[in-house]
This record gives structure tokens, C-alpha cells and sequence, in this order.
């Protein structure tokens, strides 16, 4: 067999490949060709047709977007045509037409031949979208709720210990006072767990002193502690702006399981090579071991393994979304748990 026939034959091979992939592949797609900026259809596959509720012998040589895209998305859908001529891909959420009515898509546009030909990939969210709404609606009720509940709590408590003198009574409301400001904290860090989750960050510098400082005035219980701060001399971090969160985490546990009527809390930090640690010291009684592998990752994270709330999942979760890592040591006075964070350039 001669060059050119091997090359032919690799050629046919390439092509039955592509052409079995296109027909079986579950994601509506569309070949087309631009004339002018206008997408004129070349073939679809079969999941298109279903999706559309097209047939595939009638569709070609018809305009894309006179077939699926609604009157009122026209000039997004043009925008998307422009950046396929110049050669570019695209890649959002849509509206389209399809056979069931408007549905939200995943669209994928991928150019090919200078942008005079390209194919576009239609996956259906309509259930993914709606499902995420209304478990968007469901949490803020949930956490007005609970939030309101807890204020009723609280109130009730701190009424009950003013106005009783048995001290089994007064030990009860005491107890009842401190079960719901831990439900209050929870319901906060779950709000903070969210935020961070939702977030895709930004890793900007950030001075820790600014970071220490907001995270001390969100910690009410730092004001019962001894608290030094030492992080003058640190370079700032890149930081997404959720890192005080992390901090305040911390801080908040040490004081808060501490053993002494007066907790001591050390914050400080310093310049590793090309990074910078940034550490919370206690004389607390340190963390139980399962919250310890959970905290520096020796161990994956289940709801199950976690006795004292949300703070440290937060704390793993934003050192890791800023490309750091977090570590724990156990001293005979207490713990240490750092931060090991990227430092920023330039610094």
C-alpha cells in the first residue's frame, strides 16, 4: 500500500470515527456553516432532532437561529455568531425552543475551517436550574426560621434565669441559653460555608492584619480572651475574601473549648520560602483525633465525623480554594493550627 493510500484509508478511519461519535453521542449537536454571520444548518445528529423536534432531512439548509432561538434572544444569539466567524468558541447558559417549549441549555459553540464552519452542543438544565432555585428558596426560609427561632430561644432563656432562684432552674436556662447560641453559630457557618462554596475566587493580596482585624470583631467571645496578635512583619497572601472567615473560625473554637476561665489565643505569622504561615495557638485541651484528620485532610469530610460544628470545614475548604493547606500540632500547653498560605508577588 503506497503513502497516499495509507493515508486515504487513515482519512475514512478518522471520519467513521468522528461520524459515530456524532450520532451516538447523547448531547444535541448541530454542524452548520456561516454564511455571512448567519448559521445555516449542515447536518444534525439524532439526540438534536428529539431535543427540537426536528426532522433531520428538513433542517438542512435552514438558519439555526430561525429554528430555535427565540424572537427576544436574537441579539445575543448574533453576538455568539460574530465570535464563531472570528474564530472563537462560546460557551454559556441559553434559552432555546425545543419541542417541549423554552428550555434553559448548556450551549457550546466550537468554530472549525477559520470560523466559516463550526458545531454547536445543546445540553438540557431546565431540571438542574429549577431544582437550584428551589433549593435556593428553601434554604433563606430555612435560615429565616431557624434564625427567628433562635431569637425566640435566647429571648425565653435569658428571661427564665433572670426570674428564677432554684439553681437547678437557673442552670437549666444557662444550658438551654448556650444550646441555642450554638445553634446560632451553626447557622452562621453554614451561611459562610455557602458563600464560600458558591464563590469562584478571585486570589488578590490581602494584608493579614487587615484579615486578623475583621476576623477579631466578628468572634463576640474574643472579647473574654486574652488575644495577642503578632503579623506585622508578614507579607499580605493572595486571598480570595473569605480568609477572615477562616480565622475567625479558628479563633472562635479556641476560646470556646478552652479550658481556663480566661482562654489565651496567639495569632501569628510568618514567611516560609515562597509561602506564609499564619497560625492560631491555644491552651485548650486540642482537637479530638477524627477533627484533626478532617481539619488537615488526612481523612475525607462526612457530616457524620463532625462533632462541633461547621467552623473547621470552613477552615479547610478556604485554605484549600486558595491554593494553600492547612496543619495542626499538639503541644503539652495546647494546639497550634496554621494556615499555609501562597504569599503574594512583589512582596
Amino acid at each position: 500500500m503506497s503513502g497516499n493510500d495509507s493515508r486515504a484509508v487513515d482519512a475514512r478511519e478518522d471520519a467513521d470515527r468522528f461520524r459515530h461519535l456524532f450520532e451516538n453521542v447523547q448531547d444535541a449537536v448541530v454542524e452548520f456553516e456561516l454564511h455571512g454571520e448567519e448559521p445555516v444548518v449542515a447536518t444534525v445528529n439524532d439526540a438534536f432532532c428529539e431535543m427540537f423536534g426536528v426532522n433531520r432531512g428538513e433542517v438542512v439548509g435552514a438558519s439555526l437561529n430561525d429554528l430555535i432561538v427565540p424572537s427576544e434572544r436574537m441579539t445575543e444569539s448574533n453576538r455568539f455568531d460574530q465570535r464563531t466567524a472570528a474564530g472563537k468558541s462560546n460557551y454559556a447558559i441559553v434559552d432555546r425552543r425545543t419541542e417541549d417549549g423554552l428550555k434553559t441549555l448548556l450551549y457550546r459553540g466550537i468554530p472549525y475551517d477559520g470560523g466559516d464552519r463550526g458545531f454547536a452542543l445543546y445540553t438540557d438544565l431546565t431540571d438542574e436550574i429549577r431544582q437550584e432555585r428551589e433549593l435556593a428558596v428553601l434554604n433563606r426560609v430555612l435560615r429565616y426560621n431557624l434564625s427567628e427561632d433562635v431569637d425566640a430561644l435566647l429571648g425565653h432563656a435569658e428571661e427564665l434565669a433572670a426570674s428564677v432562684d432554684d439553681p437547678e432552674l437557673a442552670a437549666t436556662a444557662s444550658a438551654l441559653r448556650e444550646r441555642a447560641l450554638a445553634l446560632e453559630r451553626t447557622s452562621e457557618e453554614a451561611r459562610d460555608l455557602e458563600r464560600v462554596l458558591d464563590a469562584d475566587p478571585v486570589l488578590e493580596p490581602t494584608p493579614l492584619g487587615e484579615v486578623v482585624q475583621s476576623a477579631l470583631a466578628d468572634v463576640p467571645l474574643a472579647d473574654y480572651a486574652d488575644v495577642t496578635v503578632d503579623v506585622g512583619d508578614a507579607p499580605a497572601v493572595l486571598s480570595g475574601g473569605h480568609l477572615d472567615r477562616a480565622v475567625a473560625a479558628l479563633v472562635d473554637n479556641a476560646v470556646r473549648y478552652a479550658d481556663a476561665e480566661t482562654p489565651v489565643v496567639e495569632i501569628t505569622a510568618r514567611r516560609v520560602g515562597d509561602g506564609v504561615e499564619l497560625t492560631v495557638r491555644d491552651r485548650g485541651p486540642g482537637l479530638p483525633d477524627t477533627e484533626r484528620r478532617l481539619l488537615t485532610g488526612d481523612v475525607d469530610l462526612t457530616p457524620l465525623d463532625h462533632g462541633s460544628g461547621l467552623g473547621l470545614w470552613l477552615v479547610r475548604w478556604i485554605a484549600t480554594a486558595y491554593d494553600g493547606a492547612v496543619a495542626y500540632d499538639e503541644r503539652d500547653d495546647g494546639s497550634a493550627i496554621t494556615l499555609e498560605l501562597r504569599a503574594a508577588t512583589g512582596d
